[in-house]
């Protein structure tokens, strides 16, 4: 026993040391998901070690407790900001007679569900709506939401990465952007409220670290989208599915950069993803957004046939010179990362085009 024991454990340290290369490779990558996984299963091993491994060598023992100690302390670092024992970086609003609401949405493509979507909507009725995954039979499934949705901007694809963004409020130079790949979309609009508030709307959804995948493109569209906000500061919303957690490198970098606020910080995970594999779920599906709104309310809602479960998010638009005091600044180390991060995604892309 005590060789499993062993193995297991230093199976966990290397799992847990793997993330912090500095790399987009795929399989190094992949180890920033299952943090709360990871954590578990640190104590786990650490628990094993005290109870099976108390007639090793004393140095031994002593070594391996402590490099158990120091995954679980890394694991529980990069997760406690999603917990309450931390204080919320979002604001709370302050006059919700000015909510709106956004319900978000990976619709999984071979899902031919429609109804269950289209009931979600209409016990709803949100304002804004973003659907990835969407391909030509969803957008003909969800073409009688037009009436209700008057403005809307559509991109159906066959492979995974269409997107669909219908609003009841007028859409200003709405278009569609292949910041990186050719085949990878996303959506940026400028979104005028009744109220006359006005503020810039992206809708993203990257391509995951996967087997052949790495995750250069994937950092480089979110980073790039960071440099067009932190260049041009205006009242900002970023949604969709990331394919990324909120504690990895790549998203604390896009935060701190641009200066939004994560709504889930202090409140929860709100893992999105998988609805079919509960002990292996992540919040992949985000919404990012500027000081400039207030936080009604935000719920993960009941499953729709996808493999994600939908999101729905209640804003106010309380505009706001000031960043949040709650989030980081980058320095002038993390802005050179992001133009390194942004100028090598742009070189591997171009790479995997020829």
């Amino acid at each position: 026993m005590k060789y499993i024991v062993i193995i297991f454990g230093f199976l966990v340290i290397l799992a847990s040391a793997l993330p912090l290369i500095e790399t987009g490779t795929w399989w190094i990558r992949i180890f920033d998901f299952p943090r709360v996984q990871m954590a578990v299963l640190c104590l786990l091993a650490i628990i094993l070690t005290f109870f099976f491994l108390r007639r090793e060598k004393r140095w031994f023992q002593t070594v391996f407790m402590v490099l158990l100690a120091a995954s679980l302390f890394y694991q529980v670092s990069k997760i406690i900001s999603f917990t309450p024992l931390v204080a919320p970086t979002a604001k709370r609003a302050t006059d919700e007679n000015q909510k709106f609401s956004l319900l978000l949405s990976n619709v999984l493509m071979e899902n031919q569900d429609f109804e269950k979507l289209k009931k979600l909507i209409a016990s709803r009725d949100p304002d804004l709506i973003l659907l990835t995954e969407p391909n030509l039979l969803w957008t003909k499934a969800l073409i009688n939401l037009d009436e209700q949705y008057p403005h809307t901007i559509k991109e159906p694809l066959n492979n995974t990465y269409g997107m669909i963004l219908l609003s009841k409020f007028p859409l200003k130079n709405g278009k569609v952007n292949y910041l990186v790949e050719n085949n990878i979309p996303s959506i940026f609009a400028k979104i005028q409220l009744p109220n006359g508030g006005q503020f810039d709307f992206f809708g993203v959804h990257p391509e995951p670290p996967k087997p052949g995948s790495d995750t250069y493109e994937r950092d480089t569209e979110l980073l790039i989208i960071g440099k067009m906000i932190k260049e041009d500061p205006r009242p900002v919303l970023v949604a969709g599915d990331l394919n990324d957690v909120g504690w990895s490198k790549t998203s604390t970098l896009f935060r701190e950069y641009s200066q939004l606020v994560d709504p889930r910080e202090g409140r929860g995970f709100f893992n999105t993803y998988s609805v079919f594999l509960p002990l292996l779920r992540y919040p992949l599906d985000h919404v990012f957004y500027s000081n400039d709104f207030g936080l009604v309310h935000i719920e993960k809602l009941e499953p729709i046939g996808s493999d994600h479960f939908p999101m729905w998010v209640e804003l106010t638009f309380e505009p706001d010179s000031t960043e949040a005091e709650e989030v980081e600044n980058t320095d002038a180390e993390e802005n050179a990362e992001v133009e390194e991060k942004v100028e090598k995604g742009n070189e591997e892309s171009q790479e995997s085009s020829n």
